[in-house]
């Protein structure tokens, strides 16, 4: 009987210890050999992203993905729909941006990577479609029904980004993709976004179907507003008053006080072309201050003064700082960041670009000149 009981012992314990063997070199070729299968794929995803502004994400959907081959922005083409009604469409030439609500749809002729980061592009999870690390030798965590691929990268130094991960959870059967979070420190605060896939199906003959945009024949284009159609009827007007609090207390005012034209520059600290921007408008304020320009960096989101403080230290960014609000956005039109506003001495909105633009300097030369 002793012996009977060590032979179930053992019986139970070897499944354990098989699984066990398995290294990470072996686990990536199962992925990656998984991966080579797909064709098409189908699935939900659930999105959850907390920022480092304590902000948070979480939205459901569905996603479609096709292999191709010829397709050198992904290698894939996606269809994701959102469940605040978004749904982004990349048929590996063009991305469509579709409101079935509104029956409208907006199209992108010159798609670029960032498209992933639209509102149904978000629900996008590469890692199904193909392995995006092979430079990267990662760790291996072995769960009860999951193996975790644990990829580290360097520090960007640059911008005081830390502890970067990614953690790539493979269901033990298929080998593909139920999970993956993406964990980083930005300015000391965490940042983590996650994506599980739920209902995950191969290889269907419908979706190879999914990508006819039948949308065409009976729904509207429409464009976005140019820059200068939205802020159209603020030029020329009068600048209200808005009495800001400065990094450094007391307040700042959206009117230029003892100083030819003011320089309004609208960001936050997530916005990696708001911080990009940064040494660039920091140079337009070193370079025309003496010639009558005041600048002030407005953050929107006042959460993250303290991480917004420790970047403006490392890139030595040294003009004035004030927090924003709803109001400042509603009134200003921050419909997108980094957005600059330009005021002469009269108070008069005299410019606002959307993203930092080399014409600025130009405008700011030329407004400079006239005052005097």
């Amino acid at each position: 009987m002793k012996s009977f009981k060590c032979f179930i012992s053992l019986l139970c314990f070897l499944p354990f210890a098989l699984v066990q063997a398995q290294t990470v070199d072996e686990v990536v070729r199962q992925y990656q050999t998984a991966l080579v299968d797909l064709e098409t794929l189908h699935c939900q995803v659930v999105q959850l992203d907390t920022f480092v502004g304590g902000t948070v994400w979480q939205h459901a959907g569905e996603l479609t993905m096709m292999r191709n081959t010829a397709d050198s922005l992904f290698g894939f083409r996606f269809k994701a729909s959102k469940d605040v009604g978004d749904e982004a469409l990349y048929d590996g030439l063009s991305e469509f941006q579709i409101n079935h609500v509104k029956q409208t749809y907006e199209l992108n002729a010159n798609p670029q990577y960032y498209i992933t980061g639209s509102p149904g592009g978000q629900l996008v999870v590469p890692e199904l479609m193909n392995y995006q690390d092979p430079e990267v030798s990662p760790e291996l965590i072995v769960e009860e029904t999951v193996y975790v691929l644990l990829y580290t990268y360097p520090d960007i130094e640059e911008y005081d980004v830390r502890k970067r991960e990614k953690k790539l959870y493979l269901d033990k059967s298929s080998f593909l993709p139920v999970k993956v979070i993406r964990r980083q420190e930005s300015l000391g605060k965490k940042q983590v976004l996650t994506r599980t896939i739920t209902a995950l199906q191969i290889n269907r003959e419908e979706d190879q179907g999914a990508f006819q945009k039948d949308f065409l024949s009976s729904y509207k284009m429409v464009t976005e507003d140019l820059e200068e159609d939205i802020h159209l009827d603020l030029l020329n007007t009068q600048v209200e008053d808005f009495r800001l609090t400065a990094f450094t207390g007391g307040e700042l005012s959206t009117r230029p006080t003892g100083t030819k034209l003011l320089l309004l520059d609208f960001w936050e600290v997530w916005c990696g072309p708001c911080v990009q921007s940064l040494p660039k408008v920091q140079a337009l304020a070193d370079k025309y201050g003496k010639e009558g320009l005041a600048v002030i960096g407005v953050l929107m989101d006042p959460k993250s003064q303290d991480s917004a403080e420790r970047l403006l230290d490392l890139k030595g960014i040294s003009f004035p700082q004030a927090l924003g609000d709803k109001k400042l956005r509603e009134y200003f039109r921050i419909f997108a960041i980094p957005q600059y506003v330009l005021i002469d001495q009269d108070g008069l909105i005299q410019q606002v670009f959307q993203g930092y633009d080399k014409e600025m300097e130009k405008v700011i030369g030329k407004l400079l000149a006239m005052e005097k």
